[in-house]
């Protein structure tokens, strides 16, 4: 049996940069949207290694300036390697410069399971619209904590981190899609598209969730004892959310 690495060991293979998706992860529906975009100017926040960023430019045929802010030292230096420019730092570090080298803005900014790690990530979605260009939109993606697995994990006792995924030990935030929307609407965007990341075939989860709650008064009195007045059954199957915003 594998022994689990404790949290300790987990933030070291982070910050030497060689966790799975720091090398690996493209975030798919991410670089789709981002393509179809078709930014003349793009910026990648959280950009890792670039490798977001290099599927892009790959689709726009390297017809746009691609930027990377990364503040990972190891990984940032990977990524100068396919990025127009990399900004090793903190993201709100970096925001001077960006208005200094790239006055006309960016097309498209993206944030790709990015909020979740930042102290204040409400801070970091207003910062951006300031490098937006006119025509410009900002590109979130998030994981969800109402997934059925954390949930499962509450209900026994248990908020136990892991090296990537939903409970990725370096996330110090945590959102919903309603309360993601809530932070949209009050950094001042307009969310004009949002993509659900379904499990591979949710149907059978949610068809027996479905009949669970219809077919139990003992259920649904349990669930109003925890506070449920509505259940959104598609959460429950939902690993992340993608919103497309432009500012108000």
């Amino acid at each position: 049996m594998n022994k689990k690495r404790n949290p300790y060991e987990m933030l070291r293979i982070h910050e030497s940069g060689d966790a799975p998706y720091q090398k690996h992860f493209v975030p798919e529906d991410v670089r789709k949207i981002c393509v179809e975009l078709a930014p003349s100017t793009y910026l990648d926040v959280g950009c890792n290694r670039g490798q977001l960023i290099a599927a892009v430019k790959k689709g726009l045929h390297n017809r746009a300036v691609c930027v990377g802010v990364e503040m990972n030292a190891f990984a940032a230096k990977a990524a100068e390697q396919v990025c127009d420019r990399v900004y090793s730092s903190a993201f709100d570090a970096a925001i001077g410069g960006l208005k200094a080298d790239y006055p006309g803005g960016f097309d498209v900014i993206s944030f790709a399971d990015v909020l979740e790690h930042m102290y204040d990530p409400w801070e970091a979605m207003v910062l951006a619209k300031e490098l937006l260009s006119e025509r410009g939109k900002c590109v979130f993606q998030i994981p969800n904590m109402g997934h059925r697995s954390i949930i499962g994990g509450l209900l026994s006792n248990r908020f136990d981190y892991e090296l990537m995924g939903l409970l990725d030990v370096t996330h110090i935030r945590f959102f919903t899609p309603g309360s993601f929307e809530d932070a949209c609407q009050q950094a001042g965007y307009k969310i004009m598209r949002k993509v659900q990341i379904m499990e591979e075939n949710p149907q059978p989860v949610l068809s027996a969730f479905s009949t669970l709650i219809a077919g139990s008064e003992d259920v649904k009195n349990f669930l109003r004892i925890l506070g449920v007045s509505q259940i959104d059954l598609a959460l429950l199957a939902m690993w992340q959310i993608c919103y497309v915003c432009e500012p108000l």
